[in-house]
C-alpha cells in the first residue's frame, strides 16, 4: 500500500480546533510547513504541498526531499465566522489573472478563466521554485468537465481534488481508488492523460484529516487506515491544511496518526508517483470502527448520527469554515 500526505498550504490559524482562513496570519505557511516537515520526517514519510500562489513568498526555504504542486482558490469572496473574516480567493491570481465571474468555486468559472487561472498559478510556481509542478487540488473540491479540460491541456499528470460524497463528486463511491477520467464526465473512468486521485473516506462520509480527529476522535481515522489496509487496497490519502499545524493538538494527531501507519508494511510516496491500479472492489467494513478501545455500537451510532446532523446543517449555511467537511480547503 502507499500512503500520500498531502497539504494544502494556505494562509490561516487554529481557533478552538478550527482553522480561521484570515490572510494576515502567514504563519499558517512559515509555521505549519515547518511543523508537518518535521513529523513527516520522524516516520520516514513524504508531504506534497499543494501550494497557493499568494503564499509562495512565505513558504520557507530549504524545505527539501517533499514535492510541490499547485493549489487554486478562484474569485474574492468575502467570508464570515463568528467575530472572525476572511477572503476566500488567492491575491497573487486575482492581481495577474482577468476573469469573468467572481466565484469561489472553481466550476462556476468558464473553460477559458479555469485555464488562465492554472497555467498563471503553474508558471509563478516553475519560476519560484524550478521545478514544473504536477500535481494539482482545487479549492473547495470545485471542478467540471472544463477542468479536466485545463489540467490535461497544462501537462498536469495527477488531480487531487476529488472528495467522494460532496456535491460535485457525488457519483464516487466512498472507498474509490485512482482513475483516469472520461471525456464527457470527469466522474466516470475513461482514457484522459490524467490521474484523478480521490482522497481517503472513513465509514460512513468523512474525509482522512488529522483535522477530523476533534470531531470523531483520532481512533475513527486509524480505523478506517485499517479498514483500508485490510483489504490490501493500493493506496491511502491523507490531507490537511498547513494552518492545521500551527496547533499543538492537531501536530500531535498528525504524528499519533503517521506513527501507527509507519508500523504496518506501506509506503510513504509523493501523490506524482502513484498509479491506476487497474480494477479494485473494495468493500465496506464496520469491525474497525466498532472494535475501537474506547468504541461501542452506541457510542459509533451517536457519532454518526452527529455527522449527519453536522452535514445537515452544511448543506444549509455552505459558508462554515470546519475544515473537516471539506468546504474550505
Amino acid at each position: 500500500m502507499r500512503v500520500i500526505v498531502v497539504c494544502h498550504t494556505e494562509y490561516g490559524r487554529v481557533k478552538n480546533r478550527e482553522i480561521i482562513y484570515e490572510e494576515s496570519r502567514v504563519e499558517g505557511v512559515r509555521k505549519g510547513v515547518r511543523n508537518l516537515v518535521a513529523i513527516a520526517k520522524r516516520h520516514g514519510a513524504k508531504i506534497t504541498f499543494a501550494i497557493m500562489p499568494e503564499v509562495v513568498k512565505y513558504f520557507p526555504k530549504n524545505i527539501n526531499d517533499h514535492e510541490i504542486g499547485l493549489h487554486v482558490h478562484s474569485g474574492w469572496v468575502e467570508k464570515r465566522y463568528k467575530s472572525f473574516r476572511w477572503f476566500v480567493g488567492d491575491k497573487y491570481l486575482i492581481e495577474h489573472c482577468r476573469v469573468s465571474v467572481n466565484s469561489a468555486f472553481l466550476n462556476d468559472l468558464s473553460f477559458k478563466d479555469q485555464l488562465t487561472l492554472v497555467e498563471t498559478g503553474r508558471d509563478y510556481l516553475q519560476d519560484a521554485f524550478g521545478v514544473e509542478p504536477k500535481v494539482f487540488v482545487a479549492g473547495r473540491w470545485s471542478e467540471n468537465n472544463d477542468t479536466i479540460t485545463a489540467l490535461v491541456k497544462s501537462k498536469f499528470t495527477h488531480d487531487l481534488s476529488a472528495c467522494p460524497h460532496t456535491p460535485r463528486w457525488s457519483k464516487l463511491p466512498r472507498i474509490c481508488m485512482p482513475y483516469h477520467p472520461g471525456v464527457n464526465d470527469y466522474q466516470e473512468k475513461g482514457d484522459l492523460p490524467l490521474l484523478i486521485v480521490p482522497i481517503s473516506k472513513f465509514f460512513p462520509f468523512g474525509d482522512v484529516s488529522p483535522e477530523a480527529a476533534s470531531y470523531v476522535g483520532l481512533s475513527t481515522l486509524k480505523a478506517c487506515f485499517v479498514e483500508y489496509y485490510r483489504q490490501k487496497l493500493p493506496l491511502f490519502h491523507i490531507y490537511l491544511h498547513s494552518a492545521s499545524m500551527t496547533d499543538y493538538w492537531f501536530c500531535s494527531m498528525m504524528d499519533e496518526l503517521l506513527n501507527f501507519i509507519s508500523k504496518t508494511n506501506v509506503q510513504f510516496s509523493f501523490a506524482s508517483s502513484v498509479d491506476d491500479y487497474g480494477t479494485v472492489i473494495p468493500r465496506t467494513n464496520l469491525f474497525p470502527y466498532l472494535a475501537r478501545p474506547e468504541a461501542t455500537t452506541i457510542r459509533f451510532l451517536s457519532s454518526v448520527k452527529r455527522m449527519k446532523a453536522s452535514i445537515t446543517r452544511e448543506t444549509r449555511v455552505i459558508e462554515t469554515p470546519r475544515a473537516y467537511w471539506g468546504e474550505n480547503h
